[in-house]
């Protein structure tokens, strides 16, 4: 039995903290909120940031920890890179391979040498340079943040009138982690995919495609509701989306570990939109491993345990035609009630199904990511059918709020 500290106890890390549990290791769970949805499936918790990098090195010491890793989580993902790099331990991608896949642009810089098809972009310190780069190729752009995750300040801007006010969020976001730009890319009709794969031997192997699908609106711009497999492309064009990610990772050089990539397909061709040095954040490695039977999670907790078969572990669980992560989108407010968890967990087909905020606690209103209330994990014998199965068990969930 080893002692893993687990950064973050959010809904990315709920798989990763079970898994260690079931595999029979202490599982230290470290998060700055107390009431995180993993905290209850922790052997232990430390209460710390998790982008406090000092706190995590005291955390370590503190419990005695043997191994330190994270899943699913930028801001996660960073400082345990970090940790891991100033005690000599295991994990997947070192800080500066992990800086060049998080900041926009820095990451774009990286395509654009490696020759990676991506959408017109620019950086911008000033609104005259978003509005200079938008009278070059028309309207409408997407502004993002030069960092930032989740979506969060990331808007489409159709006109003039809505460049101000979009340029203002992503800039705050771009200034509260540090560095004063935003990135503006000319917008691409088509279709989002997610890429969920390996590197191996220095190539990304790709084990899951699925149909990135997102809520409507323009800010936030893109905020994922399901992840879908299969992703409804046919062989050709599934490959060009895994080409383009293929060559993402390797003009960034991310050479080890998980790998989550975003790319859009449409009348232009395929367009690299992000890659991460990480598995993605909404249950993409659980679409994964009900998709393909390899569990990726296995993986990354055999690199912090310097454990060269679970790294490699291959097919390990049955492999289904259809699988969907589907996320609830509450209303904001005060929980009241939650019910109907149990309805939806009876449900043929329903692997996972929860609400991530307990009683008395808050949902807020859907500025990103992290702002989803609760999820269904499932599989099927067709996108219609698993689609179905996900709604039908998210209709059984009640989520009263005040």
């Amino acid at each position: 039995m080893k002692r893993v500290l687990i950064v973050g106890c959010g809904f990315p890390q709920l798989s990763l903290i079970r898994l260690a549990r079931r595999l029979g290791h202490h599982v230290i769970g470290a998060d700055f909120n107390p009431r995180a949805p993993g905290v209850g499936e922790c052997s232990e918790f430390i209460e710390v940031s998790t982008n406090d990098v000092e706190g995590l090195c005291g955390a370590m010491q503190k419990t005695r920890a043997d191994a330190i890793t994270t899943s699913g989580s930028e801001v996660s993902l960073k400082a345990t890179a970090a940790v891991a790099a100033r005690l000599g331990l295991p994990f997947h991608a070192d800080p500066e391979t992990i800086r060049r896949c998080q900041e926009k642009d820095a990451m774009r810089a990286g395509y654009e040498a490696g020759g990676v098809p991506v959408p017109p972009f620019g950086r911008c310190e000033t609104l005259a340079d978003a509005r200079a780069f938008a009278e070059k190729h028309g309207f409408p752009v997407v502004i993002k943040p030069s960092r930032g995750w989740g979506q969060r300040g990331v808007a489409r801007v159709d006109d003039e009138s809505e460049l101000a006010p979009a340029f203002e969020g992503a800039m705050a976001q771009s200034k509260s982690a540090g560095l004063a730009m935003v990135v503006i890319e000319a917008f691409l009709e088509g279709g989002e995919y997610s890429v969920n794969g390996w590197i191996e031997e220095g190539r990304l192997v790709s084990y899951c495609v699925t149909e990135r699908l997102t809520v409507p609106g323009k800010r936030p711009l893109g905020v994922m509701v399901a992840e879908l497999y299969p992703s409804g492309l046919s062989a050709a064009d599934e490959a060009r989306v895994v080409d383009a990610a293929r060559a993402g990772a390797h003009a960034l050089g991310h050479t080890r570990g998980p790998c989550y990539s975003q790319v859009m397909l449409g009348p232009r061709g395929a367009y690299l939109l992000e890659t991460a040095a990480r598995m993605g954040g909404g249950f993409d490695a659980d679409v994964t491993r009900l998709a393909s039977g390899v569990d990726l999670y296995e993986r990354v907790l055999g690199v912090a345990l310097d454990d060269g078969a679970l790294e490699r572990a291959g097919r390990s669980h049955e492999a289904h035609p259809a699988a969907v992560a589907k996320f609830l989108i509450g209303k904001p407010g005060i929980v009241r009630r939650v019910e109907g968890v149990d309805r939806a967990l009876a449900r043929p087909g329903v692997v996972e199904a929860g609400v991530f905020i307990p009683v008395g606690g808050e949902v807020h209103p859907l500025t990103d990511s992290a702002k989803r209330a609760g999820y269904v994990l499932a599989h099927g014998s067709s996108r219609n059918d698993v689609i179905a199965t996900a709604d039908a068990a998210l209709s059984d969930i009640t989520l009263e709020t005040t």
